[in-house]
């Protein structure tokens, strides 16, 4: 186990429901590609932080390299739904990031 992996799981333990330790441990699990782990995570930062943007942008992605097109299309366009009106780059990401998925 990496050391960033083990430093982020200890974090979530102590702060369960901090954004930047959900999110850094999501990304650590999508680097070694440990999907189910990291679509945990993912989900659990986004089941408490809902409006985290780049959440919804790394999820799908990570869906997308793990083969899952249609689990993809779901968070980006859920992601959509969350950032409406309040983040409109990561809006613009999310649009660009479901056109390239019809590909």
């Amino acid at each position: 186990m990496s050391d960033r992996l083990s430093a982020a799981r200890d974090y979530v333990a102590k702060k369960p429901t901090d954004r930047f330790g959900l999110y850094a441990l999501a990304m650590e699990l999508r680097k070694l590609k440990a999907w189910e782990e990291c679509f945990a995570a993912f989900d659990e930062l986004l089941v408490h932080h809902p409006g985290n943007g780049p959440g919804y942008y790394h999820y799908g992605m990570a869906r997308k390299e793990s083969g899952d097109r249609p689990g993809a299309k779901a968070v980006w366009q859920r992601g959509l739904v969350a950032c409406a009106g309040t983040d409109r780059k990561t809006a613009a990401e999310l649009e660009e990031a479901l056109e390239g998925l019809e590909d």
